[in-house]
Parts: structure tokens; C-alpha cells; sequence
């Protein structure tokens, strides 16, 4: 019967307001999940149950469902993550973008002295950041991947897409297929009427 009853009970759960804590501060500072679960002393696997029981707990309160006391570790750590992620994500672009257009100061010097008229006189010198194109290039690549991601097609090969879409899956428009030909007539009519080249 104790067996049974134990079954039943199942077993106590390792998630505790202590790991959720630890999971929670290496999260905010960009911890991979993986790290973050050995700095709370549990598998990778075990943090993304937790984690999924979570989500899903949270999705069903928010369609409506009444809580379970049983869920509420579980959101609590879901929040704690998913806010954490957040917060490191805007604290990181950020930086990226200051970066990207520079302008702030990076050294600032002083110097004072007394001019020949006995006047007290106090020099200021900075030295602003220059704009970083490498972190442009970052941003761009990331909000826009289509343009300027790694898989982006040059100007060349935009042009060609456009001018044969079929070649990439997309149906033709007729309308630059026949552009397309009577370029290729009126190039083919140019290369009859040049006169041949002399031989030296």
C-alpha cells in the first residue's frame, strides 16, 4: 500500500526557489541554457521540461484555464527566464547600435593652468568613438536577412531572379520573359551588323 501511495504522491519535484534564482541570474547575462541548468546542478533536459511545463501553464491561465498551485514554480521560472532573456537582449542591442553610429565620448582630458595674465584657465579635450560598421552590418543582417543576411542575393543575382523567376521556382510573368527576348534579338541583330575585325 506505501508503494502505491507513493506512486500516486510521485516523486518530489528539484525545482525549488533556489535553482529558480540560479537558472535566473545566468540567464540575464546571456548564459547559454545548457550552462544555465549546470549552474542550477540539473540536466539540460530536465530545465527544458521545466521550462515547457511552464509555458504551457502560462498559456492556459492566459486562455482562460484556473491555476494549479502544482504549476506555479514552474511559471514562476518560465517568467523569470523568458524576462531575463529580454532584458539581456535589449542591454545587447543597445550596446550594438551606440556602436554602430559612435559618437560618444571614449577619453576625456583636462588640463588647467595659469595664463601669462595670471588668469586660471581649464582646457577640455575629447575624443568621441567612431562609428563601428561592423556592428551596422550585424543589425542589418539580422532584421533584415532577406537584403543583407548571409544568404542575401548580390545585385547580379537579384536582376537575373528577376529577369528569369522561373529558375527559382516562381512563376514567370510573361511580361519579362518578352522583355527579356527582345533584348536578346536586338543584341543578336547588333552582333550581325558590326563589321568583322580586320586581321593584323
Amino acid at each position: 500500500m506505501r508503494s502505491a501511495a507513493r506512486r500516486r504522491r510521485g516523486r518530489p519535484s528539484l525545482l525549488t526557489p533556489e535553482r529558480i534564482d540560479a537558472i535566473g541570474r545566468a540567464t540575464t547575462v546571456g548564459v547559454a541554457s545548457a550552462l544555465a541548468a549546470e549552474a542550477a546542478g540539473v540536466s539540460r533536459s530536465t530545465l527544458a521540461r521545466w521550462m515547457a511545463r511552464g509555458r504551457d501553464a502560462v498559456e492556459a491561465r492566459e486562455d482562460g484555464e484556473p491555476p494549479r498551485a502544482a504549476d506555479d514554480l514552474y511559471v514562476a521560472l518560465y517568467w523569470r527566464v523568458e524576462q531575463g532573456r529580454a532584458r539581456m537582449a535589449q542591454t545587447a542591442l543597445a550596446t550594438i547600435l551606440q556602436a554602430a553610429t559612435g559618437g560618444h565620448v571614449q577619453e576625456e582630458r583636462v588640463r588647467r593652468y595659469t595664463d601669462p595674465t595670471g588668469r586660471d584657465v581649464e582646457e577640455r579635450h575629447l575624443r568621441y568613438r567612431m562609428p563601428q560598421w561592423r556592428a551596422s552590418a550585424w543589425w542589418l543582417a539580422r532584421i533584415y536577412p532577406q537584403h543583407y543576411g548571409p544568404n542575401a542575393k548580390t545585385w547580379d543575382e537579384q536582376i537575373e531572379a528577376d529577369l528569369h523567376p522561373e529558375r527559382a521556382g516562381a512563376p514567370a510573368d510573361p511580361r519579362i520573359s518578352e522583355a527579356a527576348a527582345r533584348i536578346g534579338a536586338n543584341l543578336a541583330r547588333q552582333d550581325e551588323l558590326m563589321p568583322p575585325a580586320s586581321a593584323t
